[in-house]
């Protein structure tokens, strides 16, 4: 985990750190990858994202790269400098890259606190299991930035060993490996990890995973199990802003961990909102 210790914050703040945004601007200096499915008239800008923030008493947020620029993560790193503060940012590296360690040295250079990882269930993704990982999952925890991973329950499988092997590494889930409702075998590969100190859980893309609309009541039972499986101190909440705001706005969406999810008490509530974020991805000096 990262070393960097953060400064108390009051235990009585209302305020929020999310855990899990994107951002992306259509700038000739920030070019989409080739082929990049970018949303019309969808404003992702950073300085949108800060209105928002303050508007909704968001302290700071999670940075995480945008698949629209693949392995570019030029515009992520000018938004951690230009409001340094106010974002971690998690960067993209093409882990089939020869070069890959050295991609991921150089981003955490220019400022980045962790990497995603984002292996396919299908045959594209068989990359997680290859022997190289094992090195480029040393280099994170030599370098000290968290692994986030975006990856289907069908997936958790592979990760066990490189969890196993290196202990010493911060590894953050994504969106509770987007288990569906219901599946209980899905559900019981993301609990099994649990026994790992190490491991946090995103409980986020309720609607996304839920047959209901917004509060999305059908996915509590699932975020229950999570909770009780990991604990609140390893769990978190995060917008993922602005993916799909059809089915819920940025506001909806913090709502859900203020308020509606029922069954936190007041200490799992700090943790879901801010202290969980706060321990993977500390503010301060690096």
């Amino acid at each position: 985990m990262a070393s960097a210790v953060l400064p108390a914050m009051a235990e009585a703040a209302p305020q929020i750190i999310d855990s899990h945004v994107h951002v992306w601007v259509k700038d000739p200096r920030y070019p989409f990858a080739e082929g990049a499915n970018v949303p019309e008239g969808v404003d992702a800008s950073v300085e949108t994202l800060l209105r928002r923030m303050e508007a909704n008493q968001v302290a700071r947020t999670v940075l995480i790269q945008v698949s629209h620029y693949r392995w570019d993560n030029r515009y992520l790193v000018d938004c951690l400098t230009r409001f340094p503060g106010k974002f971690a940012g998690v960067c993209r590296v093409n882990p089939e890259a020869p070069d890959a360690a050295d991609q991921l040295i150089y981003w955490v250079s220019q400022g980045c606190d962790g990497v995603r990882w984002s292996p396919a269930a299908d045959a594209s993704g068989d990359w997680i299991r290859e022997p190289r990982m094992y090195s480029l999952w040393a280099q994170c925890e030599r370098l000290h930035v968290p692994m986030t991973l975006l990856l289907p329950a069908s997936r958790l499988p592979d990760v066990r060993p490189l969890i196993d092997k290196n202990q010493g590494l911060t590894v953050v889930i994504d969106h509770m490996a987007d288990c569906p409702i219901g599946d209980t075998a899905s559900l019981a590969k993301l609990l099994d990890l649990a026994r790992y100190p190490q491991v946090f859980v995103k409980i986020t893309h309720l609607w996304s995973l839920s047959r209901q609309n917004y509060p999305f009541r059908d996915s509590y039972e699932m975020v229950a199990r999570v909770r009780d499986a990991f604990g609140s101190q390893r769990i978190m909440g995060g917008t993922d802003w602005p993916i799909k705001t059809e089915l819920a706005s940025y506001e909806q969406r913090l709502a859900l961990y203020r308020e509606e999810i029922p069954f936190f008490n007041a200490e799992e509530r700090k943790d879901v909102l801010y202290r969980t974020v706060q321990r993977v991805w500390p503010s301060g000096p690096k």
